[in-house]
């Protein structure tokens, strides 16, 4: 099992069913995808017959509803039956998934689950997670994160296009072989349909060109370099001055917005700049601050990545390596002092080993609300920024992911149940790796496939 809830109370006796289950639900479980949830976590044997009802519950047989009093979803499991109750669609779905993470099969196809009482709610209100659809990602692999994300019950996931979504505005800010909208749309569906909000993202400043420095590669100028009006010398910056690049950007994202349906948040990215000139910074914030007003007036929240707000102040602990490209204490006031307040920063310092992540309790004081950004990368640097939340009470957390996720998909999985549950670090590592193989087989079946099954396409790398 993924999910061990700190409000378990184990009880004698199983629940025991085979073949296909009458339940009693909402309305809000009437998914195509929750059935196929269900029928990979019944191991292929189950499907649920769903007679709909207004409440929000879950129920099969006999069990006494247990009261919320504050909790998120309540379960019950006897002998005789199943009862969850929640206070909203989300609880319901979240509880939905703690209850098909317990179910087990035996030789005779035998489907149980242990009786227990268990009442839950998350650490975190914002249980983010990141997820980049590069040159290189093929469609199934975003389907897949996304329904990996639901069982895990994150609330919302940032999709970041990297030159792989075909804009009206422009087409040259797609690859020749980017997805359609309509290819992605019931992937998005998907993620509605398990509770998730999706995120829109769009880099403003930095990583114009839709690529990772390190390869050269330019979406829009290796097409048409015409273009180069758009962006600063090199092209890897927006040309921020530019009024038709402004311009350009607002269709990018009313675009997105629309694509992404319903929801709070716009991820504005905004990092690594290189080659910033703190002359400049003023116009960064007066940049910044008209695309934030611009958000605000369709109902949307700025996010930003903060490493270019932060100064690396040689007072910060040495243990711990942050990504802070403020030119200076001078530059960092500035950008603190006068970045509006209401744009809620995501810090993502990925070698922080230590808490707190000094970075973020910079951006707290100044006056920030900051969601903390942890990473593939170790469970140090993902526990350094856990408790800098807790500590902080800040507003939440993203698991970021990068080209790395082929190496570092259990930590989506570990990082996910750390925003439930404080004794999250009881399980060693290597247990998360096997239940997050286990988890993926059980989400998103490839009926044999080779290359799609668990989460690297290759067993050893191709050479050469």
């Amino acid at each position: 099992m993924i999910f061990n809830p700190e409000n378990l109370v184990t009880k004698e006796g199983t629940f025991k069913f085979k073949g296909n289950l009458e339940v009693e639900a909402n309305r809000s479980v009437n998914k195509d995808i929750l059935n196929e949830l269900w029928f990979g976590h019944t191991f292929h044997t189950s499907k649920i017959s769903l007679v709909q009802t207004e409440e929000m519950i879950f129920k099969t047989g006999k069990a006494d509803p247990i009261s919320l009093d504050g909790y998120l979803y309540t379960l019950n499991v006897t002998e005789n039956g199943i009862t969850l109750c929640a206070e909203n669609k989300k609880g319901l779905l979240n509880g939905f998934m703690t209850l098909i993470d317990r179910i087990k099969i035996n030789e005779d196809n035998v489907l149980s689950i242990d009786c227990c009482e268990i009442k839950e709610k998350p650490l975190f209100d914002n249980r983010m997670v990141h997820f980049c659809v590069f040159p290189d990602t093929k469609l199934y692999e975003l389907e897949r994160f996304v329904r990996l994300s639901g069982t895990l019950r994150y609330s919302h996931i940032i999709i970041e296009f990297w030159g792989m979504i075909k804009y009206d505005c422009l087409k040259e800010l797609s690859w020749t072989h980017g997805f359609s909208k309509e290819e992605i749309k019931p992937i998005i569906q998907q993620a509605n349909d398990l509770g998730i909000e999706v995120i829109p993202m769009f880099n403003h400043w930095g990583h114009a060109s839709s690529s990772r420095s390190i390869h050269g590669k330019h979406v829009v100028l290796d097409q048409n370099p015409s273009l180069q009006y758009l962006f600063s010398d090199d092209g890897w910056c927006w040309n921020i001055k530019c009024g038709k690049t402004k311009s350009l950007l607002k269709e990018i994202r009313s675009e997105l917005i629309e694509l992404c349906g319903n929801g709070e948040y716009f991820h504005i990215g905004c990092d690594e700049a290189y080659g910033f000139d703190k002359a400049y910074v003023k116009d960064v914030c007066d940049y910044i601050n008209e695309i934030n007003d611009d958000l605000n007036s369709v109902g949307r929240k700025t996010i930003m990545w903060g490493d270019m707000l932060i100064y690396n102040d040689k007072n910060f602990n040495p243990v711990n390596k942050y990504c802070a490209l403020a030119s200076d204490k001078e530059c960092e006031k500035f950008f603190l002092n006068n970045i509006s307040k209401n744009i809620i920063i995501a810090d993502w310092q990925y070698w922080a080993k230590e808490a707190p992540v000094e970075t973020s309790v910079v951006l707290k004081n100044a006056g920030f609300e900051v969601l903390v950004c942890p990473y593939d990368i170790g469970c140090n640097e993902s526990d350094s920024c856990i408790e800098t939340i807790k500590k902080y009470k800040l507003k939440g957390l993203i698991h970021t992911t990068w080209h790395t996720l082929s190496s570092g998909m259990h930590h989506v999985l570990r990082n996910g149940v750390a925003c439930w549950e404080n004794n999250y670090k009881d399980t060693a590592s290597c247990l998360y790796v096997t239940r997050t193989a286990s988890a993926l087989r059980k989400v998103y079946f490839v009926n044999g496939d080779y290359n799609k099954s668990g989460w690297a396409e290759y067993e050893i790398p191709l050479k050469g």
